[in-house]
Formats: structure tokens, C-alpha cells, sequence
């Protein structure tokens, strides 16, 4: 037996916009559904943007480095 949920009004709208042309229940069937697969690409965006912070730390060491050797040609 199922037991209607009381949801305000604002996240059945924003259930709406995630699921247009829904019923109510579906758009937010739909949006709890989809939720995990949402979660897991936000974890993987995350941890890209950290591997990205990490890779440029990297080559800005490196960037400093060559500028070091080409001010030592430049002083040859």
C-alpha cells in the first residue's frame, strides 16, 4: 500500500525542470533515481579537478626550472 508523501512545493518544481513533461511523481521518481548515477560523476569531476590542480602545481615547477636554465644560457 502506498503512502502519498507530503513535498513542498519547491521541490516538486525543481523536480519539474530536471524532468520536464512529467507528472509530479515521476519527475521526482525520476530525480531520486538518477541521483546516484549524479553523485558518482560529481565524485569523479572532483577528483579530476584535483588531479588537475596537482599536474599544474607540476608544470609550474617546471615552467620555472626552464626559465632558470634559459636565464643560464642567456648569462653564457
Amino acid at each position: 500500500m502506498r503512502k502519498p508523501l507530503d513535498i513542498p512545493p519547491h521541490l516538486l518544481t525543481e523536480a519539474r525542470l530536471y524532468a520536464p513533461g512529467r507528472a509530479d511523481l515521476d519527475a521526482v521518481c525520476h530525480v531520486l533515481a538518477d541521483y546516484p548515477r549524479v553523485v558518482g560523476e560529481l565524485r569523479q569531476l572532483r577528483s579530476r579537478v584535483a588531479e588537475l590542480d596537482t599536474e599544474g602545481g607540476q608544470l609550474d615547477d617546471l615552467l620555472a626550472k626552464l626559465q632558470d636554465i634559459a636565464k643560464q644560457i642567456l648569462d653564457v
